[in-house]
């Protein structure tokens, strides 16, 4: 298993989270639509492109990432480019001629989309009709036993941006779109959302939680101490680095928050510093040192888009009033729930946990989930 950091391990380099993946194929089996719920940094996206490399019997999967989408009708198009791109399409088309030729029907409305293996000449569609095209597809397309899960990436993202440029109004219009097309679908094509972002939150303020409350959630958590040790053996093993079983366990309780980026990035460090020490031995007072230095400017590659995605997903004074919360956090290392009166705290506060930056302990103080991420905001976040 190669330790893939800031990446998205595929095949061998992935660690399986099999509690989850089984929790997703349970819902799926119950022909629930879901939104995946989890912070940054926790393998959401491994997960999806395992399922999708390595589909159960009778399901098919199709992955895509709408981060940069900013229109609701550019987001439809994607949607159908991808789709009739895809590895899916061809495997569907194999277990059933009449999808063949629904999807052969809807891919005349795309200009040079190779499908089935044949490249098709066709008028592109007017701009305005492609949800509603996609939405005749999805009514029309008989799966036949199959099950074809829409895996959708940042789904959240795409929202607020349509929200910010093209208005609430249009934000709104959009959810509700996608919940008629996901009502009238046939049965046998099933949506999965995700997103770093809470889609409840940004539901909540656009009035809009009635268009995804047919959704099922999944959560994603942190590694268990089971997962990371084992996670942690097979990354060392791969690169015949010798660690006791204290060491390892040190390593992962000073970590605290076992969401396998955070994990794999200290791991990297402690190989790199093995690396250029003759004869040193995993120690305790060798991983104190890595997690300081893991918070280094050398790793602002990492952490700079936790600082930058508020400035992306918030309003203006909103962003700045969550880096000040965020800074006192980082700066005090805990500060108590009733410490902030602004206005619209406890909203930014609900956002800012859903994100995976904070959490509200049993005692309702407010301390940053990872503490390498709170040492960095603490130096480098202004």
């Amino acid at each position: 298993m190669q330790n893939v950091v800031g990446q998205t391990p595929r095949g061998k380099d992935f660690f399986p989270r099999n509690a989850i993946v089984e929790r997703i194929y349970r819902r799926l089996s119950g022909g629930s639509h879901l939104f995946i719920s989890a912070p940054r940094r926790s393998g959401k996206t491994s997960i999806m492109r395992f399922m999708e490399d390595q589909p159960r019997e009778g399901f098919i999967f199709l992955y895509l990432n709408v981060e940069d989408v900013t229109d609701s009708e550019d987001y439809f198009r994607v949607l159908s480019e991808e789709l009739l791109k895809s590895d899916a399409i061809g495997k569907l088309a194999k277990l059933n001629e009449r999808a063949k030729s629904r999807l052969a029907a809807f891919t005349e409305r795309f200009k040079k989309v190779k499908v089935f293996n044949i490249e098709i000449e066709t008028n592109q569609p007017e701009k305005d009709k492609y949800s509603t095209e996609f939405e005749n597809l999805l009514c029309d397309l008989d799966t036949e036993g199959a099950t074809i899960c829409i895996m959708v990436d940042e789904f959240p993202v795409a929202l607020e941006a349509i929200a910010k440029t093209k208005g609430n109004d249009e934000a709104v219009h959009f959810l509700h779109i996608n919940r008629s097309q996901r009502q009238k679908a046939k049965p046998g094509i099933q949506f999965i959302y995700t997103g770093s972002i809470g889609l409840p939150n940004i539901a909540r303020k656009l009035n809009a939680t009635s268009a995804i409350n047919d959704l099922t959630v999944v959560e994603i958590p942190p590694l268990t101490l089971e997962e990371g040790i084992e996670m942690s053996r097979q990354i060392f093993n791969t690169y015949h680095v010798q660690v006791s079983d204290e060491a390892v366990r040190y390593m992962l309780g000073k970590i605290e928050w076992l969401m396998p980026f955070f994990v794999q990035l200290v791991i990297q460090m402690v190989i790199d510093e093995i690396e250029s020490l003759s004869n040193q031995l995993v120690s305790e007072a060798l991983i104190n040192e890595v997690l300081v230095k893991a918070s280094n400017h050398r790793n602002n590659i990492y952490f700079e888009s936790y600082y930058s995605r508020l400035d992306k997903t918030l309003p203006v004074e909103e962003s700045r009033t969550a880096k000040e919360i965020l800074g006192e956090i980082a700066f005090k290392g805990h500060v108590p729930a009733t410490a902030f009166v602004q206005s619209n705290a406890p909203a930014l506060l609900e956002i800012l946990e859903f994100d995976g930056y904070i959490h509200l302990d049993e005692s309702k103080i407010y301390r940053f989930n990872s503490p390498i991420l709170r040492m960095w905001w603490e130096k480098f976040a202004k």
